[in-house]
């Protein structure tokens, strides 16, 4: 029992990191521009994730796998990290967010939505409903917020943040069989390779790091210690977690990220939002829920059976 409160301990702490990104990054873009906040973000990350791989001893786990799953982990990177850090920091940038938060946990749905479409799994009338109210609290949640920036309703942004949601979606959905034939970290840590590497030329090709260079002390601190915390620290405590707890009650924590996103936004930007974005996220976080709850019960009868 002691060694279970441990790592729910460690899984909050997994899911404040990851929520700490939204409010965070809309301070620092301020500053600079999401392209240069995505390449340092990433760069900061893989460093981290390829030190701790290092010292436990899990980086000679390359030479064990698949040419194909080599490769094949490099192209997620386009979308789990490349794409994803390009849309969720555009939308930051654009948005308040909170907003940002709750829309881009809808890749839960979009992840139940394209298992279906990609594997043929069988769609129950609870997931339907789930990914339908999911997408009904994106209208409210999009409505509701938008009326407060500026008075207008920023559709880039949103457009931005389910851009998001759905390419971290095809990362985990079209990925499924390398991840499960391999360590996931090991998946990342090549994923990111790429995705670094990529979103870096763009900076260099489009924006620069002029503006990044004469970035404040205080900007670079909250750059290094979103990559750090986010990904070196994150990644490997949740799949620590997840080895040792069964999926279905890890999964819950998932759940909890944009909860805590807006929770922080709220202490720190001082968002405040109409009752239509709480009503919106209140059916996001159920659908998304709901969505998944078969396959959670599902998992929990066959591990007792």
């Amino acid at each position: 029992m002691k060694r279970l409160r441990i790592e729910y301990l460690l899984l909050l702490i997994t899911t404040l990191f990851w929520a700490l990104g939204h409010p965070l990054g809309r301070i620092i873009l301020v500053q600079v521009h999401p392209f240069q906040l995505g390449s340092v973000n990433l760069v900061t990350g893989w460093l981290s994730l390829v030190a701790y791989l290092l010292v436990s001893g899990k980086l000679g786990g390359l030479a064990r796998m698949r040419a194909a799953d080599l490769a094949g982990s490099l192209l997620l990177g386009v979308l789990g990290f490349f794409v994803y850090q390009i849309c969720t920091f555009s939308a930051l940038a654009r948005i308040p967010a909170s907003i940002n938060a709750v829309l881009v946990a809808t890749n839960v749905a979009f992840i139940a939505l394209l298992s279906v479409l990609v594997y043929r799994e069988r769609v129950s009338s609870g997931r339907l409903a789930g990914i339908l109210v999911a997408l009904g609290g994106v209208v409210l949640v999009t409505l509701g917020g938008g009326a407060l920036v500026r008075g207008r309703l920023d559709l880039a942004g949103v457009g931005f943040s389910l851009a998001a949601a759905v390419s971290f979606a095809l990362y985990t959905v079209l990925g499924k069989r390398i991840l499960s034939r391999n360590d996931p970290l090991l998946v990342a840590a090549l994923a990111m390779t790429s995705g670094a590497a990529l979103l870096t030329a763009l900076s260099a090709t489009t924006v620069g790091f002029r503006a990044l260079a004469s970035a404040p002390l205080g900007i670079w601190t909250l750059m290094i210690l979103l990559g750090v915390t986010m990904i070196g620290v994150a990644y490997p405590l949740w799949f620590y977690c997840l080895k040792r707890l069964p999926a279905t009650h890890a999964s819950v924590f998932i759940y909890l990220t944009p909860v805590f996103a807006v929770l922080l936004s709220l202490a720190i930007l001082r968002e405040r939002f109409a009752w239509t974005f709480w009503l919106g996220a209140a059916l996001i976080l159920a659908g998304i829920i709901a969505a998944n709850w078969e396959k959670r019960v599902t998992a929990r009868t066959a591990s007792n059976s």
